[in-house]
């Protein structure tokens, strides 16, 4: 009896020490992606970054869904609208948006503002969902404001029409991000979420083809070896790898420690910034990104 209480505690210590490595793994991933970003849009505009990104990532999503994203049941027609929106808050909205925020914001600043995205998530739950909203949401949300506005009055000059435009880009990057997380959750339930992601990423892929242009084509061309490497790091490594790490996680009951990452990806977004685009880090940066974090630890915690 006692041996098998022993190897089942030592199971559930190794289990868990996977889902914490596994959620260091992701954070690390999906914050240097603010990096990558940054570094891509160099040759890039940003509406034929995120083309290039999902076409990218469309490759690896179509072979793998014959094996991983057979839905759990039958796709009903009546649920279409609610994919169209997800796929479209997700690939479109989001990266787009972003993509736009990180012309004139720095990486790491763009990492904590997506960071209000899991206030907007309990919002929207609240209205879309019906789930049950305290206090501590609106303690989240006001500390979430309040942070916000100390990062943009300390990190850009708000006379600045497109530094000013770039903060709400980077807030519309993060509702998107809770719209998608939000609406996707009955199409998770009853399809699986593996299905409900690569579905979502090809329709909303395709719904993009009608902002192809010529310059998508030249830009393309010229694009050197160190833009290759950030865009198959952004497709490849972000969505691909990213997405399925994370559903692994959850499908290995992951899911009550996943939290951690709300907290590690700025924080790995402000320090890849420093280090590799030489991003100032300044007291506002630490200020109202402690804010920002504190946000969303007091909007999320349980």
């Amino acid at each position: 009896m006692g041996g098998s209480a022993q190897m089942k505690a030592a199971a559930g210590d190794r289990k868990a020490a996977v889902a914490y490595s596994g959620l260091v793994a992701l954070s690390l991933v999906w914050g240097m992606a603010f990096v990558a970003i940054k570094e891509a849009e160099v040759e890039l505009s940003p509406v034929n970054l995120a083309l290039m990104r999902w076409f990218v990532a469309a490759v690896p999503f179509v072979a793998l869904f014959p094996i991983i994203g057979r839905p759990k049941a039958r796709f009903e027609r009546k649920d279409w609208p609610r994919l169209l929106v997800v796929a479209l808050a997700n690939v479109a909205g989001y990266h787009i948006s972003l993509n736009y925020a990180e012309t004139t914001l720095s990486a790491g600043l763009s990492g904590l503002l997506i960071a209000f995205g899991p206030v907007f998530m309990v919002i929207l739950s609240y209205f879309l969902l019906g789930e049950r909203v305290g206090r501590k949401v609106f303690l989240g949300l006001g500390l979430a404001i309040a942070g916000a506005v100390v990062l943009s009055v300390g990190s850009v000059n708000l006379s600045d029409l497109s530094s000013s435009a770039g903060i709400f880009e980077a807030l519309l990057a993060a509702f998107c991000y809770a719209l998608f997380t939000v609406a996707a959750k009955p199409l998770v339930h009853k399809y699986g979420s593996a299905f409900t992601t690569i579905s979502a990423g090809l329709v909303g892929t395709a719904m993009m083809l009608p902002l192809l242009s010529q310059s998508f084509l030249s830009q393309a061309a010229s694009l050197s070896l160190y833009g290759w490497v950030s865009v198959l790091y952004l497709g490849l490594g972000s969505i691909v790898f990213g997405y399925l790490l994370f559903y692994a996680l959850v499908s290995r009951g992951a899911v009550s420690r996943l939290s951690i990452q709300l907290y590690l990806i700025p924080v790995v977004s402000v320090i890849g910034g420093n280090l590799l685009l030489a991003e100032p880090f300044t007291a506002s940066v630490v200020v109202g990104g402690g804010m920002m974090i504190a946000a969303v630890a007091v909007t999320t915690w349980k």
